[in-house]
Protein backbone atom coordinates (compact mmCIF):
# COMPACT_ATOMS: atom_id res chain seq x y z
CA UNK A 1 0.00 0.00 0.00
CA UNK A 2 1.44 4.05 -1.20
CA UNK A 3 2.38 5.44 1.96
CA UNK A 4 0.74 8.37 0.50
CA UNK A 5 -2.71 6.77 2.02
CA UNK A 6 -0.98 6.62 5.25
CA UNK A 7 0.07 10.66 5.70
CA UNK A 8 -1.25 11.56 9.08
CA UNK A 9 -0.71 15.34 9.08
CA UNK A 10 -1.61 17.65 6.21
CA UNK A 11 0.96 20.23 4.79
CA UNK A 12 0.15 23.66 5.35
CA UNK A 13 1.62 26.95 4.72
CA UNK A 14 1.39 30.21 6.49
CA UNK A 15 0.57 32.74 3.88
CA UNK A 16 1.05 36.84 4.59
CA UNK A 17 -0.82 39.19 2.85
CA UNK A 18 0.84 42.33 1.82
CA UNK A 19 -0.78 45.80 1.07
CA UNK A 20 -0.34 45.34 -2.96
CA UNK A 21 -3.03 42.50 -2.87
CA UNK A 22 -0.03 39.80 -3.33
CA UNK A 23 0.76 37.11 -1.00
CA UNK A 24 4.66 35.71 0.60
CA UNK A 25 5.01 32.63 2.06
CA UNK A 26 6.37 32.69 5.65
CA UNK A 27 7.29 28.66 6.21
CA UNK A 28 5.65 25.46 6.98
CA UNK A 29 3.43 24.67 10.08
CA UNK A 30 3.55 20.92 9.84
CA UNK A 31 5.49 18.91 7.62
CA UNK A 32 4.72 14.80 6.45
CA UNK A 33 4.82 12.44 9.07
CA UNK A 34 4.06 8.77 8.23
CA UNK A 35 1.37 7.28 11.21
CA UNK A 36 2.84 5.93 14.53
CA UNK A 37 2.29 2.48 13.64
CA UNK A 38 4.80 2.47 10.40
CA UNK A 39 7.91 1.07 11.72
CA UNK A 40 11.14 1.22 10.27
CA UNK A 41 11.25 4.87 8.67
CA UNK A 42 13.93 6.45 6.83
CA UNK A 43 14.46 9.89 7.88
CA UNK A 44 16.83 12.71 6.18
CA UNK A 45 20.27 12.18 8.23
CA UNK A 46 20.45 16.29 8.13
CA UNK A 47 17.54 17.46 9.76
CA UNK A 48 15.65 14.05 10.50
CA UNK A 49 12.33 14.56 8.39
CA UNK A 50 10.85 11.41 7.71
CA UNK A 51 11.43 10.32 4.29
CA UNK A 52 10.13 7.11 3.48
CA UNK A 53 8.67 3.84 4.88
CA UNK A 54 10.57 0.59 4.93
CA UNK A 55 7.23 -0.99 3.07
CA UNK A 56 7.72 1.41 -0.10
CA UNK A 57 11.90 0.57 -0.33
CA UNK A 58 11.97 -1.92 -3.93
CA UNK A 59 15.57 -2.71 -4.04
CA UNK A 60 18.86 -2.00 -2.13
CA UNK A 61 20.67 -2.39 -5.51
CA UNK A 62 21.31 1.15 -6.36
CA UNK A 63 24.56 3.45 -7.04
CA UNK A 64 24.27 7.48 -6.80
CA UNK A 65 26.90 9.89 -7.19
CA UNK A 66 27.71 9.16 -3.51
CA UNK A 67 27.75 5.67 -3.19
CA UNK A 68 24.87 3.05 -2.91
CA UNK A 69 21.24 3.90 -2.93
CA UNK A 70 18.29 2.89 -2.08
CA UNK A 71 15.04 3.01 -4.70
CA UNK A 72 11.58 3.63 -2.79
CA UNK A 73 8.14 3.68 -4.73
CA UNK A 74 7.02 6.72 -2.94
CA UNK A 75 8.64 9.10 -0.21
CA UNK A 76 7.32 12.07 1.61
CA UNK A 77 8.36 15.69 2.59
CA UNK A 78 10.31 16.33 -0.32
CA UNK A 79 10.68 18.49 -3.78
CA UNK A 80 11.69 18.22 -7.33
CA UNK A 81 13.73 20.11 -9.78
CA UNK A 82 12.55 20.15 -13.50
CA UNK A 83 13.45 17.07 -15.27
CA UNK A 84 16.03 16.58 -17.27
CA UNK A 85 17.82 13.95 -19.65
CA UNK A 86 20.96 12.51 -18.17
CA UNK A 87 23.14 9.34 -18.97
CA UNK A 88 23.24 7.05 -16.23
CA UNK A 89 24.68 3.57 -15.30
CA UNK A 90 22.00 1.83 -16.99
CA UNK A 91 21.04 4.72 -19.87
CA UNK A 92 19.32 7.77 -21.04
CA UNK A 93 16.71 8.70 -18.09
CA UNK A 94 14.63 11.97 -18.07
CA UNK A 95 15.13 12.52 -14.19
CA UNK A 96 14.52 15.17 -11.71
CA UNK A 97 16.85 16.26 -8.35
CA UNK A 98 14.91 15.62 -5.71
CA UNK A 99 15.89 17.54 -2.46
CA UNK A 100 14.36 17.61 1.15
CA UNK A 101 12.06 19.77 2.23
CA UNK A 102 13.15 21.04 5.32
CA UNK A 103 16.98 21.39 4.86
CA UNK A 104 16.99 21.26 1.22
CA UNK A 105 19.87 18.69 1.07
CA UNK A 106 19.69 16.59 -2.56
CA UNK A 107 18.89 13.60 -1.65
CA UNK A 108 18.61 11.80 -4.90
CA UNK A 109 16.46 12.11 -7.97
CA UNK A 110 13.09 10.62 -9.36
CA UNK A 111 13.11 8.95 -12.84
CA UNK A 112 10.85 10.64 -14.56
CA UNK A 113 10.95 8.99 -17.80
CA UNK A 114 13.50 5.98 -19.37
CA UNK A 115 14.00 5.82 -22.83
CA UNK A 116 14.65 2.04 -22.94
CA UNK A 117 11.98 -0.14 -22.08
CA UNK A 118 13.70 -2.62 -19.70
CA UNK A 119 13.92 0.56 -17.53
CA UNK A 120 10.16 1.60 -17.34
CA UNK A 121 9.79 0.38 -14.01
CA UNK A 122 11.47 2.83 -12.75
CA UNK A 123 9.42 5.29 -14.09
CA UNK A 124 7.94 7.81 -11.20
CA UNK A 125 10.17 6.18 -8.36
CA UNK A 126 12.34 7.53 -6.28
CA UNK A 127 16.53 7.31 -5.52
CA UNK A 128 17.59 8.27 -2.25
CA UNK A 129 21.18 8.26 -1.31
CA UNK A 130 22.40 6.62 1.50
CA UNK A 131 24.75 8.76 2.85
CA UNK A 132 22.03 11.38 3.67
CA UNK A 133 19.42 8.73 5.35
CA UNK A 134 18.99 7.61 8.58
CA UNK A 135 17.26 4.33 10.30
CA UNK A 136 14.04 5.69 12.26
CA UNK A 137 11.85 4.10 14.72
CA UNK A 138 11.49 0.15 15.03
CA UNK A 139 14.73 -0.88 13.39
CA UNK A 140 16.34 -2.48 16.50
CA UNK A 141 13.46 -4.97 16.76
CA UNK A 142 14.85 -6.97 13.69
CA UNK A 143 18.07 -8.43 15.48
CA UNK A 144 15.86 -9.78 18.20
CA UNK A 145 15.65 -13.70 18.00
CA UNK A 146 11.61 -14.50 18.10
CA UNK A 147 12.44 -17.80 19.63
CA UNK A 148 13.87 -15.79 22.65
CA UNK A 149 11.46 -13.60 22.68
CA UNK A 150 8.93 -15.83 22.79
CA UNK A 151 10.84 -18.21 25.82
CA UNK A 152 10.14 -14.91 28.09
Amino acid sequence: MNCWTFLSVIRRKMVKKNHHGGSKTLGKLFQFYLPTKTHRIYSCLHCRAQLASHDELISKSFQGSQGRAYLFNSVVNVNTSAAEERVLLTGLHEVADVYCDCCKTLLGWKYEHAFESSQKYKEGKFIIELVHMIKDNGWDDENIDESEYLKK
